[in-house]
């Protein structure tokens, strides 16, 4: 396993911006009332054990037969429905459910949103946009958050900057990349479920776009889907006409946002047991962390289960791997810490062959800039041809305010057929 050099001089002393962002999720959630743990969860924290999966969604949108499901092609459109949403009133929104598959090449129904200005242009540019989904539920996915929005997930769904693009005759599709296990963050699954999601926008002749040219943009989790959007093109949907990548943000190397957690407490810890327990439930064969929970870990996991970002950050805040955990040691668990190995584009040999446009501040508090610089350096050396620009943001949600402008004018170029150049030096 590769190990950065710059790991070695990370400080783990939490920063002040992530203190105070706790502290300013826990203040929003002060008046909210924590789930109650069940009788059922109560006898999983006295030693039994239990499932780390999360529970289905009830609504038929979500369920479709199994023999239904494997037949379909990668891609086809099985449910639909057409809602309302208050980020993207004024705008036709339909969501669907289609085929796709998960790391092991097994059916699973991925869904997405669909957004269309009335006047979209037939074969017109179609955005598929990655949100930074850091989740343990379903109904945190873009498909139940843009349509009733709650006091957690609000600030999930600014999504407006679209709504510029929209003006303009794109088509943009928002997909639940998470997947229907809610597997944070396992990049080679969302990029499946992306890429299908762009064949069911392509091939549903209701979204008149048979010839249309896809790009894909994400930030922080988004990036991560992005970027193994850009990777898994040429071999999982050589059949996609996807123009261009924009990615920022990206976690490269979930290995070294393992070590920068470490085994004390951290103010960001929430976010890394949801990794762990995202990351159990979509390679269950290979990671069996519900037989390595303390009480303690149940017991956090029965709190955080369902929920999203906020509550991850809140309920997580300070907490560590030896709590959770026994043994004490989250490397030392060998089959987490080879599927996160196995989702992190840093120590993946391949690069992308399509056009890419990267960003990352050089300041960024929480995600390493090494590792993006150090994946910009591989990819440009090896051809990609990338448009790589550091910034300056302080804080690492600023990050994608600070490059955004960039990046959708970069894509804008993509679907104007302006060949991309190469600019791998910021």
């Amino acid at each position: 396993m590769l190990v950065h050099p710059h790991v070695r001089r990370t400080t783990i002393t939490p920063t002040r911006t992530a203190v105070a962002a706790v502290l300013t999720m826990v203040v929003i959630l002060a008046q909210m009332a924590g789930p109650t743990p069940s009788a059922a969860a109560q006898s999983l924290m006295e030693g039994g054990q239990g499932s780390l999966m999360e529970d289905p969604q009830p609504a038929p949108f979500y369920h479709a037969d199994p023999a239904v499901l494997a037949a379909a092609g990668l891609g086809q459109v099985i449910n639909t429905r057409v809602v309302t949403m208050p980020a993207f009133l004024g705008y036709e929104v339909t969501e669907i459910a289609y085929r796709s598959t998960d790391t092991r090449d097994r059916p699973i129904l991925a869904t997405a949103t669909v957004v269309r200005p009335p006047h979209a242009r037939p074969n017109g540019p179609v955005l598929s946009y990655q949100h930074y989904l850091n989740a343990l539920g379903q109904s945190c996915a873009p498909t139940e958050t843009l349509v009733n929005p709650t006091l957690e997930t609000v600030q999930d769904n600014a999504m407006a900057f679209l709504r510029v693009r929209l003006d303009q005759g794109w088509t943009v599709l928002i997909p639940d990349h998470l997947g229907p296990k809610v597997a944070y963050p396992g990049g080679q699954l969302s990029a499946r479920i992306v890429l299908d999601g762009m064949r069911a926008v392509r091939d549903d002749p209701r979204f008149d776009a048979r010839h249309s040219r896809f790009g894909a943009l994400g930030y922080s989790g988004g990036g991560i889907a992005s970027a193994w959007v850009s990777l898994m093109n040429d071999d999982y949907a050589p059949d996609v006409n996807l123009v261009g990548v924009a990615q920022g943000g990206i976690p490269t190397d979930m290995t070294t946002m393992a070590r920068m957690i470490g085994n004390w407490p951290h103010p960001a810890f929430g976010l890394a047991f949801a990794a762990a327990v995202g990351m159990a439930r979509e390679y269950p064969e290979d990671i069996r962390l519900e037989e390595k929970l303390t009480p303690e870990g149940w017991a956090l996991f029965e709190r955080m289960k369902g929920r999203c970002t906020a509550s991850l950050l809140v309920y997580g805040a300070f907490r560590s791997v030896p709590m959770v955990l026994e043994g004490g040691d989250l490397l030392a668990e060998e089959g987490l810490t080879r599927a996160f190995a196995e989702n992190s584009v840093r120590l993946t040999p391949d690069v992308p062959r399509v056009p890419v446009f990267m960003w990352h501040s050089r300041t960024d508090p929480l995600v390493p800039f090494w590792d993006a610089e150090e994946t910009a350096t591989r990819y440009c050396r090896e051809g990609t041809p990338l448009t790589w620009e550091p910034g300056l943001a302080p804080e690492h949600l600023l990050g994608a305010v600070e490059k955004l402008p960039a990046a959708m004018n970069w894509l804008q170029q993509r679907f104007d057929g302006v060949p991309a150049g190469r600019a791998c030096y910021g």
